[in-house]
């Protein structure tokens, strides 16, 4: 999902209009009209006023790799646990 799309979304389930939204957050009627359309050219700064009047916040995570590599998670080594035969149960006569 872009953020566009997500932003449309939020603004229509808290029941906004584009121009009420673009009050909302101070920000002009277009950048509202072209952030939803997805356009390339949108401002972080004020991608934030908005997402800040309904309700969001966008945190930035820096990270050194290519924007289109898979994202690999690297936890520690489980410690290895010694295997012991399981005991078995005496056999009862009756």
């Amino acid at each position: 999902m872009e953020v566009g799309d997500f932003v449309r979304g939020e603004r229509k389930r808290q029941g906004l209009t584009q121009q009420q939204l673009a009050t909302k957050s101070g920000v002009g009627l277009n950048f509202v009209y072209q952030l939803e359309k997805n356009k390339p050219s949108v401002q972080l700064d004020s991608l934030n006023q908005v997402l800040r009047a309904l309700g969001y916040s966008v945190s930035v995570k820096r990270d050194f790799r290519p924007w289109d590599a898979p994202e690999v998670s690297v936890a520690p080594a489980p410690r290895e646990i010694p295997r012991t035969r399981p005991r078995m149960p005496e056999s009862q006569e009756l």
